[in-house]
């Protein structure tokens, strides 16, 4: 899948993290019944998460473990890297030997639903006592796959969108006030103009973070096209690209940011250590940098998007488990025991690991925005949640439809445009034909 490699990079953008904070380690757990089967059990879970995020989720997998010594049931991690992550899990299911449960995102698993290599939840869910009301609409609608008899395939754990980071130091070196980021786009571009460095004629710290191909100019495309107006597939999932003229605007605007304003560069290849060492001002990213730049040292605050184009939005994505097909359909019992656990029991998850609660419990705690990160650092993160609309699209062919991905065809096609190798028009004709294509077939 194009989309898992961008993933891969964005988690491997640092080797090192930082620990859990005390606080969030010193939290009660919520005690499961009392494990209900026969006999032991061990559970295989696959997970990629590979960097920060992946060392807070270990210690989760470590304390349900710790929490049921004893009790016959028993989880066992194994790391596959996410670029391998689908073809394995469709090789392990097809020969009967694949993990209970996995990591998934929102809109990515529609085709794993539609071969039955998923595991339908509604009816576990319900036996397990796993309370949906507690979870937000949001993630529950995210969960779903409606082409495919709307049930949920997956538990939600987290929810994530793309805000702006933003380096303090340049801020203030620059004359402006960290407390009155910019709310427009116009406003946006001049912050970034005020921050933006040169060495002669070529810019060597960019005020605005971008790339000249990959995922950062492809994601920055679509919030800015949806901002504007633009669809990538109709609400009915009949009709792609919906309004072509604002997508066309959106990459012009992208094209302005290196060839207009000049607060980006092409030159940038690896946009999370430009970040980190200081040669970027303002980074469109998400919320598993966190732990990666706290632990660098990094002088940083974050908010919520702007409104570039018309309607504050930005991107959303939910991380959850998802369960694979069993030989022993008994497993799927205890899996979803398993699993209720991890999510009653994420305070530590969505404070420290990564993204905002789905659990309604989870965000009402008075505890929830003192523990973890400070505030400032990762609040945009979970009050910018009521912006992120930008959904994926939950087709077959969805994959091809992502925003936030550096490999699919989407990011191909407009790294011609970033190259000036082919007009917006020229571009925007091309998506909508291969992605009318997509939602044809289903």
């Amino acid at each position: 899948m194009s989309r898992t490699k961008s993933r891969v990079d964005r988690r491997t953008f640092l080797k090192t993290a930082t620990a859990a904070s005390g606080a969030a380690l010193a939290t009660p757990l919520i005690a499961s019944k009392a494990f209900a089967f026969n006999k032991p059990i061990e559970l295989v879970h696959w997970s990629w998460l590979a960097a920060s995020d992946g060392e807070v989720w270990a210690q989760m997998i470590d304390s349900f473990n710790q929490a049921h010594e004893g009790q016959g049931i028993q989880i066992k991690m194994e790391l596959v890297p996410e670029e391998q992550y689908t073809t394995k899990v469709l090789t392990a299911t097809a020969t009967g030997q694949a993990p209970d449960f996995g990591w998934g995102t929102a809109g990515k698993g529609a085709q794993l639903a539609r071969d039955g290599v998923t595991v339908p939840l509604d009816a576990l869910i319900r036996d397990s006592g796993l309370d949906l009301a507690d979870f937000t609409d949001s993630s529950v609608k995210a969960a779903r796959y409606p082409k495919y008899g709307d049930e949920m395939y997956m538990v939600p754990m987290d929810l994530m969108s793309l805000q702006p980071e933003v380096n303090v130091d340049h801020v203030l070196e620059a004359g402006l006030d960290p407390d009155a980021f910019p709310t427009t786009g116009e406003e946006l571009v001049k912050w970034g103009q005020a921050m933006t460095k040169f060495d002669g004629d070529n810019v060597s710290r960019s005020g605005i973070l971008m790339t000249g191909s990959g995922v950062q100019p492809t994601v920055t495309w679509g919030i800015v096209a949806e901002q504007m107006g633009f669809q990538r597939a109709s609400d009915d999932l009949k009709t792609a690209a919906v309004n072509p003229e604002a997508g066309i605007a959106a990459m012009e605007w992208v094209l302005a940011l290196f060839d207009e304003y000049r607060v980006s560069t092409r030159d940038v290849t690896d946009r999370y250590k430009a970040f980190g060492t200081g040669n970027g001002s303002i980074f469109w990213t998400g919320p598993w940098t966190l732990n990666g730049y706290v632990k660098q040292g990094v002088n940083f605050r974050t908010y919520e998007m702007p409104n570039i184009g018309g309607t504050q939005r930005t991107y959303f994505e939910m991380g959850g488990l998802e369960f694979y097909k069993q030989q022993d359909e008994e497993r799927y019992a205890a899996t979803m025991e398993a699993v209720k656990w991890l999510s009653d029991n994420s305070f530590l998850w969505t404070t420290v690991g990564r993204g905002a609660a789905p659990r309604r419990s989870i965000l009402d705690r008075p505890d929830y925005k003192t523990t973890g990160h400070p505030w400032d650092i990762r609040g945009a993160f979970v009050d910018g949640m009521k912006i992120a609309t930008i959904p994926e699209i939950p087709v077959v062919a969805g994959p091809e439809f992502t925003i936030y991905s550096g490999g699919n065809f989407l990011a191909s096609t407009l790294e011609n445009v970033w190259a000036k190798q082919k007009s917006p028009a020229e571009a925007m004709e091309q998506l909508a034909a291969r992605w009318q294509k997509g939602l044809d077939e289903g």
